[in-house]
């Protein structure tokens, strides 16, 4: 564990004792360079970021590629840019790749309807899971609340298999109408990654690696788990948990294969997402003017299908006048400039992949700290500085306020909401004690265990932690790994007729990730302890 404030002076001395390879620097003017560099130093200190990595592609050439800080805040090991980052959802674009590569193929089109290939699939309504196509995996429109069901992928690992997930997606009810509304979604791209693996008669993972890492020379991208032998140039994942910066050890990049790799599985370097993007760009050619798919193919992975809302900043400061979602990537204007892009969270590690295509203009940044401020502070001042036209902002000061504003709605909300009263030993509490089902969630105990009462998943057992009441008598759960920042109301009932017992969640925080989908959960108590 580190303080806070000493991450500043860490990275100031760290940060710039990394650059690979003076030729990435010809095409850029020195006060760019130091445009890049400023950036990058003020956002490692200001949002408590150890280890930054940018790579900058234009016109086909590689014009910056460098890492900034450290790998990890105990070892110190520096960044450089063949170090290993998560890159969480920034993932889905190769998954639509790999799609578009059967297309090419001949082996699929995009308006297949998936049950054609996966016969056990199957939506809560009869009607949506027999007009399911593929193309309506990859474009979140599927009537589900956003990040619907997630709680089956993390936090990680978890004991679901890809098998389950596809067939507990008829248990999430919808709450709005097929193909009318946006909400991000990573169950039905698991369901994607299958399609690729029943067609092609391998795995997701070994499609991806044989059919999109080797023909590109990636050969420090991993869609599986990361090899020992591969493993000696890995970012870890930090997160600020209660006021101090630390490593998140669970979340560290492993030899297992992740159940949700599919959504949000690779692992890749800096210099290998730059050769990605210098694909993207040249629309699905190889360096040797081969091509994975047809000029006509990658167009239609950007070819927006749902649209997105555009907030009141974007329209003032990044003057967004239309934004929607295509096939893995999202499609929006920047400036009057088209902007093809996608961003991945996962556990405190951040990227972000920005292409400008009319420009020839690409950009890769990845990030090993739970920061989505310090991501979107680099990613629009760095579209600032090499995009031409775009009037100055101080990104760094715009995000410093908000972060500001948001902890202090955090820290009311929840002193309001919740004491850590201990919960009194009665009868209606010893009704809520035992085992509770929901449909697709699995099994949950709320049990007493010594001075305490607890709440424990048998199918994510990470999500466990320690159950009290506020003063109105309300339960809620206080997780464990604090870096949830998840922490929930437990709301029961008795039914009438039967007299059993539910329990429904809710977050405390309307600031909770939506991949904590507790509204989705109905548990019914089915054993007494």
């Amino acid at each position: 564990m580190i303080k806070n404030k000493s991450l500043g002076y860490q990275f100031k001395y760290l940060v710039f004792a990394c650059c690979f390879g003076l030729a990435c620097f010809q095409t850029l003017s020195e006060e760019l360079q130091s445009s890049i560099q400023k950036l990058v130093n003020q956002v490692g200190t200001e949002f408590e970021v150890p280890g930054i990595a940018v790579g900058i592609v234009k016109q086909n050439k590689v014009i910056h590629l460098k890492g900034y800080g450290v790998a990890d805040i105990l070892t110190k090991k520096a960044v450089d840019e063949d170090t290993l980052y998560k890159i969480a959802s920034n993932t889905k674009a190769f998954t639509s790749a790999a799609l578009a590569i059967l297309v090419e193929q001949g082996k699929l089109n995009w308006d297949d309807k998936v049950i054609k290939y996966l016969p056990n699939f199957k939506m809560y309504d009869p009607w949506v899971t027999q007009e399911f196509n593929i193309r309506d995996l990859l474009t979140h429109r599927s009537g589900l609340r956003i990040g619907a069901g997630d709680l089956m992928l993390w936090p990680e690992p978890t004991k679901f298999t890809r098998t389950e997930v596809i067939e507990n997606l008829r248990y999430l009810k919808p709450v709005a109408s097929f193909r009318d509304e946006y909400a991000y979604d990573n169950l039905l791209y698991i369901v994607a990654g299958e399609v690729v693996a029943k067609i092609s008669g391998i795995s997701w993972e070994a499609f991806i690696q044989s059919n999109i890492f080797k023909p590109l020379e990636m050969s420090s991208c991993f869609a599986g788990g990361v090899p020992k032998v591969n493993a000696h140039n890995i970012a870890s994942p930090h997160a600020t948990v209660e006021g101090n910066l630390v490593v998140l050890d669970k979340y560290k990049i492993v030899e297992q294969t992740s159940l949700m790799a599919a959504a949000g599985g690779i692992k890749c370097s800096l210099n290998d997402l730059t050769k990605w993007v210098q694909f993207q760009l040249k629309q699905g050619q190889l360096e040797d003017g081969k091509r994975l798919f047809s000029s006509q193919i990658a167009s239609e992975l950007w070819k927006p299908v749902t649209t997105l809302p555009i907030s009141d900043s974007m329209r003032q400061l990044d003057k967004t006048s239309y934004r929607a979602y295509a096939l893995g990537w999202r499609i929006s204007d920047y400036h009057g400039v088209r902007r093809v892009s996608h961003t991945g969270t996962l556990s405190g590690f951040m990227s972000q992949i920005i292409l400008f295509p009319e420009q020839e203009i690409g950009i890769v940044l990845l990030t090993n700290q739970q920061s989505g401020e310090a991501r979107d502070v680099l990613a629009k001042g760095l579209s600032q500085l090499l995009l031409h036209d775009i009037p100055y902002t101080d990104w760094v000061e715009v995000y410093k306020n908000k972060i500001v504003q948001k902890t202090k709605v955090k820290k009311n909300k929840r002193n309001e909401a919740t004491q850590e009263l201990k919960i009194a030993n009665n009868k209606q509490s010893t009704q809520r004690f035992g085992r509770f089902e929901d449909a697709w969630f699995g099994f949950v105990r709320i049990e007493k265990d010594k001075n305490s009462i607890r709440f424990n998943s048998e199918k994510s057992p990470r999500m466990t932690g320690e159950i009290f009441q506020n003063k109105s008598g309300r339960w809620w759960v206080k997780w464990d790994d604090r870096s949830f920042e998840a922490d929930a109301w437990l709301d029961f009932e008795s039914t009438i007729n039967d007299g059993k017992t539910l329990l429904t969640m809710k977050p405390i925080l309307s600031t909770t990730d939506f991949s904590f989908n507790f509204e989705d959960l109905y548990f019914t108590k089915v054993e007494n302890n």
